[in-house]
């Protein structure tokens, strides 16, 4: 087939329209997931959420023949080809009248224009309008409707639409959540070589989603998305090394990767690195660094990084103490449902540290925060317990308690078991506490170690017996806990001065 000067012209107009789309940070083929808030948290974090945001894509032209074209030229260009029939045309006018170049934006003319292309066979023009229709840039927001439209251009072979429509069934956005067919579709735009659509299905092998995990798989395909240009992919391809998952272990290549990833502007990049630095791991320790990565991601939205950032505010760690901002930071987290920043503040208005003291508020954060931080249960279980702002209710507390510790929180089974080992408000009942305390000990609860040696030398709920309380109480010494420090040396002295009790 021959291909006229006229044609290669008209391509590179459609080329130029959708690059500028993308200056313009506006869809050309692609859709933009642009999330904001809790819906950022949800994708990018570790899991499923690792999965990348969609970027648009266009066709690349060199700068000099960019700047020798005017968006007027480009139009009446792009006009007379539509109207001879010409598809790609009729696509490029649809997103020049979306993002309002060369012409006055007019959503409803580029719904027309892309459904006129649609139906001359350009299967990415519903792509975009399925966009349109997601987001509800016409109005209000219709997923099913943008389903139908991805469904038409996935159909046809279309990668984006095909990465997409996956990311709908994944979340269950317009249609019923379905793993095995978000899986279908994003490995069928993956197979067609769509870098994010690679990334996703990373992510999908990673968490054993719609398909069986397999880290190893996960692996090879982020570093397939890297050779493709992924910033996204280091991230996940960096936690998979970190912890050994598809391989073996590769600390320093975690952090490599990154690095790569902050450098680029990746929150999530900057927010491992500022963990790394806080604990010291593969790094030397060094808070102020820590502090400086997490505030790159915080003043960016990341609301963990917020969190983490209040939190060395609060604790006046790589910065001076600055109440304020660590409250103002706890705040920007928990708006965004950050469940340990909800936790936190629970706490500080139970005690009144920066804001008027309220045990009501307090348990409004706890409750709020136990969702999906089980922690959080215990300490709405500590203001029943005490009758703190609300009537004393010891069942109530034990309930949470004991939701705490099914959800696998220790703390949960430390809490159930005191309140076994005291009664409050019926008989003690010392073989349970000692099961809560070994429960808790299991999961390596430093406290839970003292209790139990607490246990053998008072004899309340287990035998008397110095010899396994002094080891109970050196294991919780080790790890730290101040009190079984204090009980181990009156026992040793207890032991070298009276053996025989």
């Amino acid at each position: 087939m021959t291909i006229t000067v006229e044609k290669v012209l008209m391509r590179i107009l459609v080329s130029l329209l959708c690059l500028l789309a993308v200056a313009k940070g506006l869809p050309a083929y692609a859709v933009s997931w642009q999330a904001t808030g809790s819906e950022k948290e949800l994708l990018l974090t570790k899991g499923v959420g690792g999965l990348t945001l969609l970027h648009n894509r266009a066709g690349k032209i060199h700068r000099s023949t960019r700047a020798e074209m005017s968006k007027s030229a480009l139009i009446n260009s792009l006009s007379a080809e539509a109207l001879a029939g010409n598809a790609q045309a009729v696509f490029g006018l649809a997103v020049a009248h979306e993002m309002g170049h060369g012409v006055p934006r007019d959503l409803p003319v580029a719904m027309e224009l892309y459904e006129r292309a649609g139906e001359m066979g350009l299967a990415a023009a519903y792509n975009n309008l399925g966009e349109i229709y997601r987001q509800g840039k016409h109005g209000e927001a219709d997923p099913v409707k943008a389903r139908e439209l991805y469904q038409l251009a996935a159909d046809w072979g279309d990668a984006w639409a095909q990465n997409n429509l996956g990311l709908l069934y994944l979340h269950g956005i317009g249609v019923a959540r379905d793993p095995k067919l978000a899986f279908y579709w994003v490995k069928g735009a993956a197979m067609a070589g769509l870098m994010q659509g690679i990334e996703n299905l990373a992510g999908l092998y990673r968490d054993g989603v719609g398909v069986e995990r397999d880290a190893m798989r996960s692996r090879a395909l982020y570093k397939k998305a890297i050779a493709l240009g992924s910033i996204d992919a280091h991230v996940p391809l960096g936690e998979l090394l970190e912890n050994g998952d598809g391989g073996k272990a590769d600390l320093m290549g975690a952090i490599r990767h990154y690095r790569v990833a902050a450098d680029a502007g990746h929150l999530l990049g900057n927010h491992y690195l500022g963990t790394l630095y806080e604990d010291g791991v593969g790094v030397q320790r060094d808070l102020e660094l820590a502090f400086y990565h997490y505030e790159r991601a915080a003043k960016r939205g990341l609301a963990r990084s917020q969190f983490a950032l209040g939190r060395f505010y609060l604790l006046g760690q790589g910065t001076k103490p600055n109440l304020k901002k660590a409250i103002g930071l706890y705040k920007a987290a928990a708006k965004q449902g950050n469940a340990q920043a909800l936790n936190d503040l629970g706490v500080l208005y139970e005690n009144g540290r920066g804001v008027p003291q309220s045990y009501e508020l307090a348990l409004e954060f706890y409750t709020a925060s136990s969702a999906r931080f089980p922690f959080a249960l215990t300490n709405a279980g500590l203001l029943y317990l005490n009758g703190r702002g609300v009537p004393q209710d010891i069942e109530r507390a034990k309930d949470l308690f004991r939701e705490a510790s099914e959800r696998g929180e220790p703390v949960g089974d430390v809490l159930l078991g005191k309140v076994y080992l005291q009664g409050f408000d019926e008989e003690p009942n010392p073989s349970e506490a000692a099961r809560m305390f070994l429960l808790a000990a299991s999961k390596g609860v430093p406290e839970a170690f003292y209790l139990l040696g607490y246990c053998h030398e008072s004899g309340r709920c287990m035998d008397r017996n110095l010899v396994k309380a002094r080891d109970f109480y050196k294991m919780a010494a080790e790890q730290g806990y101040r009190d079984a420090e204090r009980a181990l040396n009156q026992l040793e002295w207890r032991l070298r001065t009276q053996p025989h009790n």
